[in-house]
């Protein structure tokens, strides 16, 4: 990940933006009660890539990160095992 934010106005969601095979991919993404910003980047995610970017309240969102849990502070993003890359197969 080579950047994250909060989104002003949005109390759940952080906007993250995801360096997808040399593509930059900007996505939002409900986790905010769950992540600071400053302990996402460089964090490598599992990203949904076969959706279409879809335009919301806070901007457009190119995606998804997966994530687990019950919501608020009980959200995991998934991870990968050490020796994946970044650019994903």
């Amino acid at each position: 990940m080579l950047k994250a934010d909060r989104v002003e106005g949005a109390d759940k969601l952080l906007r993250l933006q995801l360096d997808v095979g040399g593509l930059q991919k900007e996505v939002l993404a409900g986790i905010a009660q769950a992540y600071k910003p400053e302990d996402l980047v460089g964090r490598i995610v599992v990203y949904l890539v076969n959706l279409k970017p879809r335009k919301m309240r806070f901007g457009t969102s190119e995606g998804m990160v997966l994530a687990s849990g019950m919501g608020g502070k009980d959200i995991f993003l998934l991870s990968v095992d050490s020796g994946a890359n970044q650019a994903g197969a």
